[in-house]
């Protein structure tokens, strides 16, 4: 989609400084390093890094179109309209909603502590199945990217809204109070969701109950005509739906969408049983572990209801994949592993030590976990709980890495875990060496940990990788 100068004007409420050669631009661009002739180049200024500085850049590569919110540079500027705004990361979300409502999709948005991203992609698979007013959404489903979930990432992904596209399926990510509350209202979402409320990002939203607050908000933002699905299993997301007004998906133990059975078939995933209303189906998941069905009955639930039918959805949920580093399961010289290295909190890293615990296995279950971040003041507690968890789960091995691991090893230890059974290494390499010592065909590994702390590298390193 083109961009005018009026409607750049109209939808940041800024002021053209400088006119250039063009009067109408191609698409929005926040990377100097993706600009392509004719852009719009939007210099955002965040903790690490200022786009101002890289104007001279932006414009080499051909934008044609600058936006600011502060004095740009006087030269080089000569056939280059100038725009400034008050606030560049506000203005961002600005021109995504002015999008949103133009072309005016159905938006369906997700948010939660635990599982978003797996429902998402769920929810997405399941609408490129369906129809809508008797023609296919095949092509028309634009979807959140990555973890492109934020205050930047929401609106890039809005920007990229075509006519063609009739749905856009969005993960609303948070850290800090107040951001749920700006991406629900430059989304405008018709649907909604929230998966789980748990301890995650606690550094920034302090409390389960501020997290509660943070994650409650998609639902207070959203237009009482718009429907929520309401997860009765988590005892959080039901009181915050108790106060939504509009329609209401109950999805649950009790719920109208729910699963009635389960059972795992090895490697390859999970199979149960989906009951929608009065109707059921038998559903393969290609996923491991008791918090997937959870994930696929949420993301039935907002596929219900949109309208797809029971057959779209199971077919949907049978067709997505595990993405890299989330419950990607492999095999490599007769053992299994688990990589589920993208991220960590309390509740997932509790969800992938019990999927561990539940595998059908000829040797031994062994986890390789490293710390959780973004905890503040509840990293000790927490960190300690886990290392209950591992014992609980009766796991034969447990592998730590970082400066929490004596809190986990702690909270094993109390939990009635042997010492010689746990382990902690000084780095990825000190693990990955250790683990070739005591691996043998038929064992089970998972690796799990938190971002930053990278412990795919522990499973690059075993495997031989650099």
């Amino acid at each position: 989609m083109a961009w005018s100068i009026g409607e750049i004007v109209a939808a940041t409420e800024g002021k053209a400084l400088k006119l250039g050669r063009s009067g109408v631009f191609k698409e929005v661009v926040t990377d100097s390093s993706k600009v392509v002739r004719g852009s719009v180049f939007l210099a955002l200024k965040g903790q690490r890094h200022d786009g101002h500085r890289f104007i001279g850049d932006a414009v080499r590569r051909g934008a044609r179109c600058i936006i600011v919110h502060r004095d740009a540079p006087r030269w080089g500027l000569k056939n280059v309209t100038v725009i400034r705004v008050k606030d560049t990361l506000r203005a961002l979300g600005d021109m995504a909603h002015y999008r949103r409502q133009k072309f005016a999709p159905s938006v369906l948005a997700l948010t939660g502590s635990n599982g978003k991203t797996t429902t998402k992609e769920m929810v997405a698979a399941i609408l490129e199945t369906a129809f809508q007013d008797g023609k296919p959404l095949r092509g028309k489903v634009l979807k959140t990217e990555g973890n492109f979930n934020n205050l930047v990432g929401v609106p890039l992904t809005l920007l990229r809204l075509r006519r063609r596209h009739r749905v856009a399926v969005l993960e609303l990510g948070t850290s800090y109070p107040g951001e749920i509350q700006r991406l629900a209202q430059i989304a405008d979402p018709d649907m909604g969701m929230i998966t789980s409320v748990a301890a995650a990002h606690l550094e920034g939203l302090r409390s389960l109950a501020g997290v509660a607050r943070e994650k409650g908000a998609l639902f207070r933002q959203m237009r009482s005509a718009g429907t929520v699905a309401v997860n009765l299993d988590d005892p959080r997301v039901r009181r915050l739906g108790a106060k939504f007004t509009g329609r209401k998906i109950a999805y649950g133990k009790g719920g109208e969408v729910a699963a009635e059975s389960w059972r795992f078939i090895g490697p390859r995933g999970t199979a149960f049983t989906l009951k929608v209303g009065r109707k059921r189906c038998k559903v393969r998941l290609k996923f491991l572990g008791e918090h997937h069905i959870a994930n696929a009955v949420g993301a039935a639930a907002l596929a219900h209801g949109f309208g797809v039918s029971l057959a779209a959805i199971r077919r949907g949920l049978e067709k997505v994949r595990p993405f890299s580093m989330r419950m990607e399961v492999s095999g490599w010289r007769g053992l299994g592993i688990i990589n589920d290295a993208y991220n960590a909190n309390p509740a997932s890293m509790t969800a992938a030590v019990q999927t561990l615990a539940a595998v059908h296995c000829r040797g031994e279950r062994i986890a390789v976990l490293g710390d959780m971040f973004e905890l503040g003041r509840e990293s000790e507690k927490q960190h300690r709980g886990l290392g209950e968890a591992v014992a609980k789960a009766h796991l034969d091995r447990l592998y730590l890495l970082g400066g929490q691991a004596r809190h986990v090893r702690a909270g094993a230890l109390r939990g009635g875990m042997a010492t010689q059974r746990i382990t902690i290494g000084t780095d990825h390499g000190d693990i990955a060496r250790r683990l070739k010592r005591h691996t043998k065909k038929g064992d089970w590994l998972l690796f799990k940990g938190s971002r930053g702390m990278k412990m795919e590298k522990v499973l690059e390193k075993f495997k031989g990788g650099r």
